[in-house]
């Protein structure tokens, strides 16, 4: 079936990152939706070199929901090449965590991550398999689900620090030190955790980190729920004024076949929005 892919580019913004001269691009929640993802690693690649290394950063939710679970992996997975970087992180979510979860005990977990959209990676499985134990989707995944994905998923950090930006999947506490919730574990991750936080982190506007100078950069909570003029995911994800914070999810994960992502320099930001029609 013809589709079309577009980019869309903000402003630049002013904004003192406190860091080397690396070039940093982060990429918001996928949910399968695998042609707007290839969309904003080709348009990340097209962007000319800005200093001597370029990193990009995934905040995670890669599967679950979205209608090309597996080929987003495999897009991650090649990342470095496609978007022509130096260097690629994949942070932990609340999805990858829940499959994890459902790998290690699929009698406690396989429920929760397919009812969460795990179920739109199962139906990729081909040929279709008939399952009727638990246990059975977790050999499914095994056998569909590259090794090198779960074990990246398994060994990364709960977030990464770059200057005064902190990307984390879904927030911080505003109840805990940073360093004390970051140190939370994965495993049974839920509710007041980094991969799962909403509220009080996306109305806090106190500030985060030491003198309240972090930018923290996160998904997980979309800024945007329905399809619209690009412009309008721009505007809401930019709350660093207000609240200390960025939100690059746009919307994947109600099937919006868009992902939200942004590009940092030394001096200042923008951000930008790939979809797929």
């Amino acid at each position: 079936m013809p589709y079309t892919t577009s980019s869309h580019m903000g402003t630049w913004h002013d904004c003192r990152r406190d860091i080397d001269e690396n070039q940093l691009f982060v990429l918001g929640d996928v949910h399968g939706q695998a042609l707007a993802l290839e969309e904003a690693l080709t348009t990340i690649a097209a962007i000319p070199r800005a200093a001597a290394r370029r990193k990009l950063v995934f905040l995670g939710d890669i599967i679950d929901r979205g209608p090309q679970n597996l080929q987003a992996i495999h897009l991650t997975l090649t990342a470095q090449e496609a978007a022509r970087v130096d260097e690629v992180v994949l942070l932990p979510d609340n999805h990858e965590l829940m499959l994890l979860d459902a790998l290690d005990d699929p009698m406690r977990y396989m429920g929760d991550w397919l009812d969460n959209g795990g179920a739109t990676v199962i139906a990729e499985a081909k040929p279709p398999a008939s399952v009727r134990l638990l246990r059975d989707f977790a050999e499914i995944v095994q056998r569909i689900v590259p090794s090198a994905f779960l074990a990246a998923i398994r060994e990364a950090p709960s977030h990464h620090r770059v200057g005064n930006l902190l990307l984390v999947h879904a927030g911080l506490s505003p109840d805990q030190t940073p360093e004390a919730f970051l140190k939370l574990p994965k495993e049974g991750a839920y509710g007041t955790h980094w991969a799962w936080s909403r509220r009080p982190f996306l109305d806090w506007r106190g500030g985060w980190g030491p003198e309240g100078q972090w930018l923290v950069v996160h998904g997980h909570t979309p800024a945007v729920r329905r399809l619209g003029d690009p412009s309008r995911f721009l505007a809401l994800a930019n709350r660093r004024r207000t609240h200390g914070r960025i939100c690059l999810n746009a919307g994947a994960a109600y099937g919006l076949p868009q992902v939200g992502w942004a590009e940092f320099r030394t001096d200042r930001f923008r951000l930008a929005v790939s979809r797929a029609s």
